[in-house]
């Protein structure tokens, strides 16, 4: 019985191949988009899963709220240093704590017996560089290839996985025993333990941990002040809870810990901290802690992407059920001849879903390899090693199942239906026609939400494409073309070389100026700091970003001086220059009025305020400027900023090389440009640019294709209404007009409902930016001239060739 089903299937899809080749296309495109946006969710949704004890890992995350108003004005997962060491007294549950302070890369020094220090091998560590506690290698899974992280307890040890192993040593099996030393002033760790890489799908990807006992010593006095004010993005902490136990029961003890230890000035009648447990796996897609996040999606960009797969699919649905139904009055016949030979409805709708089954089979089998196609673009795109192996990501078996089955039920059952339901006797006697089978209204529902999708999604990437250019091309109040960074060495003869090395580098043709900084004006490097004000006794409620430049740093980078002057040229911290928004901040009238009142950190040390700059985008145009404070600090600086001359760059950057490595010949030559790093604020978006374009032009696509398909039928059933028409005189034009009309006002209704919808939605996506473009009136025009354009291109291909068919065969052809 099935292979007689299976032939007739067969059998019927091979006299209607352009029917079956549309749908077949229309699906498989469905397929693909719903396969690599499946493929994308589920490996962020893995991450931290290779832990067996994720879910009783947690992150002390600090929460600060306003507390007259209940508003939220901060939160962040850095803690003040001494918090980890409290935590371990006051909280003897918990089974593990661990402090972790990240230094994000560094450069690693290999020494080489009888060799001079200029001859000895060096690495730079980019990512993955902590200073940790044994206790973090004891809660997450680590497997090792020597030793272990028991003797991390001791100052001057390191643990590293077996790729940085075999990058400082050739193999890997000589590492152990042997001290790599940190930095320029050379900290030397002796490495006790190497363990296997982890996988690509954790924000804990530590390639080198340090001990912390070594982060204590070269601190000593960060540790002796019990500085619960202050507060470094490169500070963490993470706890082992028990079994079955929840992170809410430590709601009151954390509030009284918080009342215990933290001052008045962040915690007191006005201002509320609250710290909490943040579950392991929700790190990686939660948005409001971002330190060890780099390009995470959040939770709000994946459930986008699952309903752009979702919309993309149901196109190629609609498009099924609009041909099936438009068709079946070709099938008239063949249905009331099988109910009159006793074929009961449930048989021809098993046998309608048989062909959408075997539709849909072949749909989803070219859609896998489609998409085994597309993923090495979608992987390199979002820079992650995303796998279509069934072997390695079983569930991914599963879906193509669900998917397969969902397609065939959405696609076939309502057609199956009508088909089934058709009157024997008014099916022979060739009584039905499009407009009585399956309901006319019913088809131009579905192909104006066809077009509401379709232009939703243009309407959503001309607003992506156009914040994206806004991003590139929108001030940030500084210069960030042509800019180089160098990092520099940090031991005390580095510094000591700073300024013959800025002295050196003006010398060069092409270099039009140069300054030390701590960073460039935009970056992840951020100081937060409370302080006082002029002679207030009482510290600020407002965060200060303290940044080190010293006198040339607003000539390199082409920022404005409103008021006041620069600091002299010193080493060490004197005058202090600050922004626009700390004066307001401030409640101040005027840039003017800031001029010679101070700011200190502590009460013992004043700083006078010497001038104010223009406001600059510390971060990126997604997020509001802060209070800036710029002062010189030698021991700060971390770069050399250049601003080149774009004309001669090749020949600039050549002896700027040379005079660097002549300066610091035993550390790495490591620049990169400004611009480039401007550009990582927004490779999500941009990512989400891409996907967008992606998604709109698939979906112009199948709904283009559906009405290909629907105006090829509408030719075969018109042929002789057009026949007779040019005989009366009709016009080619005319002809096409007929055709056209109705599609265009669908598009027209399908607009006036994307338009608004589009408009709201987008809004709300542009609101989570600080800085942004406008939704204006030529993004809809766009919208709808591109639908139409495209529309009638599809139309007008078929109803041309309808139209100018000689009008003698049309009517032969009935």
């Amino acid at each position: 019985m099935f292979i007689n089903q299976l032939k007739v299937t067969w059998r019927s899809l091979r006299t209607r191949k352009g029917y079956a080749a549309i749908n077949i296309t229309g699906l498989a495109v469905g397929t693909v988009t719903c396969l690599l946006i499946f493929v994308v969710i589920h490996y962020e949704m893995s991450y931290e899963h290779f832990n067996s004890r994720r879910d009783s890992i947690y992150r002390v995350v600090t929460t600060y709220t306003n507390r007259s108003n209940g508003e939220v004005t901060g939160r962040e997962s850095a803690v003040p240093i001494p918090l980890p060491d409290a935590l371990r007294n006051d909280f003897r549950q918990l089974k593990k704590v661990a402090a972790v302070w990240s230094l994000g890369g560094a450069q690693i020094h290999i020494p080489v017996p009888g060799k001079a220090i200029t001859d000895e091998k060096k690495v730079k560590v980019d990512k993955g560089l902590f200073f940790t506690e044994p206790a973090l290698f004891d809660m997450f899974d680590y497997t090792w290839l020597e030793g272990n992280a028991t003797s991390l307890r001791e100052p001057h040890t390191v643990v590293i996985n077996q790729t940085l192993a075999s990058a400082f040593f050739g193999d890997w099996k000589e590492a152990m025993g042997k001290t790599v030393q940190m930095w320029s002033f050379r900290v030397p760790l002796k490495i006790v333990g190497i363990f296997k890489d982890l996988p690509a799908n954790t924000d804990m990807e530590v390639r080198m941990g340090a001990s912390y006992a070594t982060f204590r010593d070269l601190n000593a006095s960060w540790f002796a002040t019990n500085d619960w004010l202050t507060v470094a993005w490169s500070s963490q902490c993470f706890v082992l809870l028990p079994p079955n136990s929840a992170p809410d029961g430590y709601r009151p003890q954390l509030n009284q810990f918080v009342n215990k230890y933290f001052p008045q000035e962040i915690n007191g009648p006005q201002k509320k901290v609250s710290l909490a447990f943040q579950p392991l796996p929700d790190v990686h897609l939660n948005e409001a802690y971002t330190t060890f996040k780099g390009d995470a999606l959040t939770h709000k960009e994946l459930w986008s992407l699952a309903l752009v797969g979702l919309f993309i699919l149901f196109v190629a649905c609609i498009n099924f059920i609009n041909l099936a139904t438009a068709q079946s009055v070709t099938r008239a016949k063949e249905i009331g001849v099988r109910k009159v030979l006793g074929s009961h409805r449930s048989q021809i709708l098993q046998q309608f879903l048989n062909e959408t089954a075997v539709i849909t089979t072949a749909s989803v089998i070219i859609g896998y390899f489609l998409a085994q196609l597309g993923l090495p673009f979608i992987s390199n795109l979002l820079q992650k090693p995303l796998s279509l192996n069934i072997l390695i990501t079983p569930s991914l078996l599963l879906f193509l199942l669900l998917l397969g089955m969902t397609v065939n039920f959405l696609a076939g059952f309502y057609p199956g239906m009508v088909l089934s339901g058709f009157n024997p006797i008014d099916a022979i006697k060739n009584k039905l026609s499009t407009s009585s089978i399956g309901g006319i209204s019913v088809r131009r529902s579905l192909v104006i939400l066809q077009f509401v999708i379709a232009q939703f999604l243009i309407i959503g990437t001309i607003v992506v494409v156009k914040q994206m250019h806004f991003f590139r091309n929108q001030s940030m109040g500084f210069e960030k073309n042509a800019i180089a960074l160098i990092e520099l060495p940090s031991d005390s003869s580095g510094v000591a070389n700073y300024n013959y090395l800025k002295e050196q580098m003006l010398k060069v043709p092409g270099v039009e100026a140069a300054s030390m900084c701590l960073d460039a004006p935009a970056s992840y490097t951020t100081n937060n700091a409370t302080f006082y004000f002029n002679n207030d006794p009482v510290k600020k409620d407002i965060l200060l970003n303290v940044h080190f430049g010293d006198s040339s740093f607003l000539t390199t980078f082409q920022i404005k001086l409103l008021a006041g002057r620069v600091p002299y040229p010193s080493d060490t911290m004197r005058e202090l220059l600050v922004n626009e928004t700390l004066v307001r901040k401030l409640g101040l009238r005027s840039a003017d009025d800031i001029i010679g009142k101070t700011i200190a950190f502590a009460p013992e040390k004043k700083y006078p305020v010497v001038g104010v700059m223009h406001d600059f985008h510390s971060k990126s145009l997604k997020e509001a400027v802060p209070p800036f404070v710029l002062t010189t600090n030698a021991h700060g600086y971390g770069f050399i900023a250049l601003r080149l001359d774009p004309r001669r760059m090749q020949q600039t950057l050549a002896q700027v090389q040379t005079i660097f490595t002549r300066t610091y010949p035993t550390y790495i030559y490591d620049l990169n440009f400004l611009d480039d790093r401007v550009a990582r604020f927004y490779r999500t978006e941009a990512m989400a640019s891409y996907l967008f374009k992606i998604a709109a032009c698939l979906a112009i696509f199948i709904s283009c294709l559906g009405l290909y398909g629907l105006v090829s039928f509408m030719a075969v059933q018109k042929t002789k209404e057009v026949g007779i028409r040019k005989v009366l005189g009709a016009s080619v034009q005319s002809i096409v007009l007929l055709f056209s009309r109705e599609f265009t006002l669908l598009i027209g209704i399908a607009f006036l409902i994307a338009m608004p919808l589009g408009y709201f939605l987008m809004r709300q996506w542009l609101a989570g930016f600080y800085s942004h473009i406008n939704i204006e009136w030529f993004v809809f025009v766009l919208a709808i001239v591109l639908s139409v354009a495209v529309a009638w291109l599809t139309v007008g291909y078929k109803a041309i060739k309808a139209a100018i068919a000689n009008p003698v065969k049309s009517l032969r052809t009935e």
